[in-house]
């Protein structure tokens, strides 16, 4: 599918009836998912190639940033999914030439959605390819400063509950309560560590477009892409902030888990050290030897009951004064 943006706003979308050929006012050149078909006639529009999906897979950076008949070969990993139980990342090609951006996307980022309704609602519509590059750049690390704030409330609710749990009740309650902390820990981990991917991928894409650009960017766009670089940067010290918040709060939860474990062991052992003196006066008695005195006395029976009754509760009376029940 193909999505194009003229110089002056002007947006043919994929529903919208196939533009032959394209314009040649083209600032952007959109391919979400594109078949063959479309990759050549881009190809023969642009005049220079365009990656292939395995091509956009590699982990080189030569074969990620790269200059080739004097266009700039940019791939970076986008977040992609955000909003969804499962968010990820994806790589994206931008083709950026003095005329034209294009981008190669197998998935569909909620920034390459905001571009489009700001073009249809005509608001600062970019004119030119660079201008484009750096709106969808903005958009981009916008989107995952959000994702990290959403992180970070997440973390503070889960702090709160943490700490507010009483791990000695041993119950169902608190550890079905402490496994759904670490669980969750574990999917915002994931995140972070996909949003932190993403900021570098990024970072490395705009440093290498401030480098080989500067002979044809616009000069006032000079300042706007070095302060969304400083702002990545920010970001990227953000997520190792938050990655040590996360530490933390694994290490808290599982050490609540040993604690309420410990509890749990600890009423067990203590339950049967309350028993153990009543099941050896019980064992004494139940043996069956044939010159037991106490078996003919009338009031053994009842002195034995009392016995027992007295050696369970002075183990419960010790384990008290020492604050172990």
């Amino acid at each position: 599918m193909v999505r194009l943006i003229t110089q002056q706003g002007q947006l043919f979308d994929w529903q919208d009836e196939k533009v032959r050929p394209f314009p040649d006012n083209l600032v952007y050149l959109d391919l979400l998912n594109p078949s063959r078909a479309e990759e050549l006639e881009a190809e023969s529009w642009l005049e220079h190639g365009l990656p292939t999906r395995e091509e956009m897979q590699e982990i080189e950076e030569s074969s990620r940033l790269y200059s080739e008949h004097g266009a700039l070969y940019m791939t970076a990993w986008i977040p992609v999914g955000l909003d969804t139980p499962d968010p990820d990342t994806t790589a994206i090609t931008f083709v950026l030439a003095p005329d034209c951006l294009t981008t190669v996307r197998y998935a569909d980022p909620m920034a390459f959605r905001l571009i489009v309704e700001q073009v249809r609602r005509q608001c600062s519509c970019p004119m030119s390819s660079d201008a484009v590059f750096l709106t969808l750049c903005e958009l981009i690390v916008a989107r995952i400063a959000d994702a990290l704030q959403t992180v970070e409330s997440d973390l503070k609710k889960i702090g709160r509950e943490v700490f507010s749990l009483d791990p000695n009740k041993a119950n169902a309650a608190v550890e079905k309560d402490l496994g759904d902390v670490v669980r969750t820990l574990g999917r915002r981990s994931a995140l972070v560590a996909n949003l932190r991917e993403s900021l570098v991928s990024v970072n490395r894409m705009l440093q290498f477009f401030l480098n080989n650009a500067a002979t044809w960017m616009r000069s006032d766009l000079a300042a706007q892409f070095r302060s969304v670089m400083r702002d990545v940067k920010s970001l990227d010290d953000y997520t190792n902030q938050q990655q040590q918040e996360m530490t933390f709060l694994l290490e808290s939860t599982l050490g609540l888990i040993n604690i309420q474990q410990n509890q749990i062991i600890k009423i067990f052992t203590i339950a049967s050290v309350l028993f153990m003196p009543p099941t050896l006066i019980a064992s004494l008695y139940g043996m069956n030897f044939e010159h037991m005195p106490e078996l003919k006395l009338p009031w053994a029976y009842p002195a034995v009951i009392c016995l027992l009754v007295i050696s369970a509760l002075l183990p419960i009376w010790f384990f008290r004064r020492k604050k172990l029940l």
